[in-house]
């Protein structure tokens, strides 16, 4: 993903999808996407879940009805039991508002 701007409605759940291209396998990593706010304020942390060198991360519905609009920031990090850690990804995470959060 590298350097990116995800944006996202706030109540609206979402799938995010990483590959890793520096690795040749991600096998014994984990992976997190943190999002914090402008002053550093934890928004966010999501347990990616990895698959060959793919992490899908899973926004979900009930946690992001809790996210302020507004500019935020996003980084993922993958780390593996040896203490090797890489921040794949970074960047803005735009949440905009949405007309109805709850359409059932």
């Amino acid at each position: 993903m590298g350097q990116v701007v995800i944006r996202l409605k706030q109540g609206d759940a979402d799938t995010l999808i990483e590959t890793i291209t520096n690795l040749t396998s991600l096998s014994g990593y984990t992976a997190k996407m943190y999002i914090v706010d402008e002053d550093g304020e934890e928004v966010d942390t999501i347990d990616g879940t990895i698959d060959a060198l793919t992490i899908t991360y899973q926004v979900v519905n009930e946690n992001s009805k809790a996210y302020t609009v507004g500019k935020h920031f996003f980084e993922t990090k993958i780390w593996d039991t040896s203490d090797h850690v890489y921040t794949p990804s970074t960047g803005r995470f735009i949440v905009t508002a949405s007309i109805e959060e709850d359409p059932s």
